[in-house]
């Protein structure tokens, strides 16, 4: 006997069995329950998230003689058997992609006139509905609006901004959403048990992650591992293999070499996996993702879970973390996204490849300071109102004046230095610095940024000392809710001081 395909042989049959869409499965069976019928169904959604398996069901729910509690088709009685032979005449599919001329249309609609043969409902899935013709789509209008009593139509596409607003308002849309990793791990579980199939779990949530969302192509991935494991457990490390992906270890190398500013070491192992055969397209994933594995790890305190990881791997992304400021590991993950849409209208992928690993080795080079411009503008008004307060010997020791001589030597540097963006990004206004006893105290409403502020402490010290010698040290203060922070004095609300 010719083999199934996974995402054929276990097609749901029912409501229950179908994975995630938990919103779409509630409001169909309470339309079967309580008989409130629509004439015309819109379903939605990328590939793979059960549009068509759920108008199969619902189209044999309806004419179900003895439907389930919940609504689902019993699958048993003369009209489910009926109907769930390929040969029935109740439930119609039409391939909008090879039939969407008007004359098709046509077609259609002199057929809707015929009862059904065995249940109660003829039931229309008109797939990839977005490829009729605009021609057909005006034919198709009045039917849609006013089938015959015995007619349900069901459009499903994949390209819903496509559909023109005169047919969206004839139908009851319902959006497929992506089905989450965990949900898809877990359903490939459970065929990997029916199957008799060996596995580890974290190569079931690999697989999960591969399909994006998409059960189809999870259970497509899910079918080349197993011929491709044979009788073995499966690995996490097989996953890899058959979506070509490198090799972790690898990969982390890399990523612990780019974010160490180690170009020279960068480019060897880039250069390695490349000529080992490894796509471009598909470098430039593995290490954006492994950055963004690098980011969860450093931030999240369940990430071993979030993460789905082996846990030997695990601790090599967690160590990669170590010392790493969130700033590079954004911005590498930033740099490795753009490089997708980059190759696909360049011919030198190696160039690109290689362009992006020297640019997230010196972030400094490649920031995008739009965001940073942005914020010195805003404090232009700022930074005149103290220009020549406090750049002349035996000026007064004030709050504004020490600030201002801050930012002055920093702008005046003849390099970018990120201790400059990072302060003047802060926002920080009059009310935000004062001077308690000689300590020169700077307090924001984010922690983040205070975090940020605090890594260039000593840096900001040691300039104001320079100047005013008087400042005995810096003081970098949050409060979780902006209160009323008066010059000269600190408001006793601070919930927090970060030494």
């Amino acid at each position: 006997m010719a083999y199934t395909s996974l995402y054929r042989k276990y097609r749901p049959s029912t409501f229950d069995e179908m994975v995630g869409q938990q919103h779409i499965r509630q409001t169909l069976k309470n339309s079967i329950k309580s008989a409130s019928i629509a004439h015309a169904y819109l379903f939605t959604g990328t590939r793979g998230t059960g549009k068509t398996s759920t108008a199969k069901i619902f189209a044999k729910a309806v004419n179900c003689l003895h439907p389930k509690e919940d609504g689902s088709p019993c699958n048993e009685c003369e009209v489910c058997k009926a109907l769930s032979s390929p040969n029935n005449l109740d439930i119609i599919e039409l391939d909008a992609a090879s039939n969407n001329s008007v004359e098709d249309i046509r077609d259609l609609v002199e057929k809707v006139k015929y009862a059904p043969s065995v249940g109660k409902y003829k039931v229309y899935i008109v797939d990839e509905v977005h490829m009729l013709t605009k021609q057909a789509f005006n034919a198709f209008l009045k039917t849609l609006e006013e089938p015959p009593e015995h007619v349900i139509f069901i459009l499903a596409t994949t390209e819903v901004q496509t559909i023109p607003a005169t047919i969206l308002s004839r139908c009851i849309r319902f959006d497929f959403r992506l089905i989450p990793k965990e949900e898809l791990a877990s359903h490939l579980e459970k065929i990997f048990v029916k199957e008799s199939v060996l596995f580890d779990k974290e190569a079931a949530l690999a697989i999960a992650e591969a399909g994006n969302g998409s059960v189809r192509d999870a259970l497509s991935i899910a079918d080349m591992v197993i011929s491709y494991c044979g009788n073995k457990k499966i690995e996490y490390s097989d996953v890899l293999e058959i979506l070509g992906a490198s090799s972790p270890d690898n990969i982390i190398a890399l990523c612990e070499n780019i974010l160490q500013g180690n170009l020279e070491e960068a480019l060897s192992i880039a250069n390695k996996l490349i000529n080992m055969g490894k796509s471009v397209q598909v470098l430039s994933e593995d290490i954006a993702k492994m950055m963004n594995n690098i980011m969860f790890a450093k931030n999240t305190m369940d990430a071993v879970k979030v993460l789905g990881l082996p846990i030997d791997l695990f601790n090599k992304v967690n160590d990669a973390s170590v010392g790493v400021s969130n700033y590079k590991l954004y911005r590498a993950c930033e740099i490795f996204t753009e490089v997708q849409n980059t190759l696909k209208y360049s011919t030198l992928s190696r160039v690109v490849i290689e362009v992006a690993i020297a640019k997230a080795c010196d972030v400094s080079s490649s920031i995008d300071t739009s965001s940073v411009l942005a914020r010195i503008k805003d404090l232009e008004g700022f930074k005149r109102s103290i220009q020549g307060v406090s750049t002349t010997e035996g000026t007064t020791l004030t709050a504004v004046g020490v600030f201002g001589r801050l930012l002055n030597m920093l702008n005046e540097s003849k390099r970018y230095i990120p201790e400059y963006s990072t302060l003047t990004s802060a926002g920080l206004s009059k009310e935000n610095i004062v001077l308690d006893n000689k300590v020169f105290i700077i307090t924001v409403s984010n922690e983040d940024i205070a975090k940020s502020l605090m890594v260039y402490k000593d840096t900001y010290l040691k300039m104001i000392k320079s100047e005013f010698s008087e400042i005995k040290d810096i003081e970098i203060r949050y409060i979780k809710s902006p209160v009323d922070i008066r010059k000269g004095q600190v408001n006793e609300l601070f919930n927090k001081t970060l030494n």
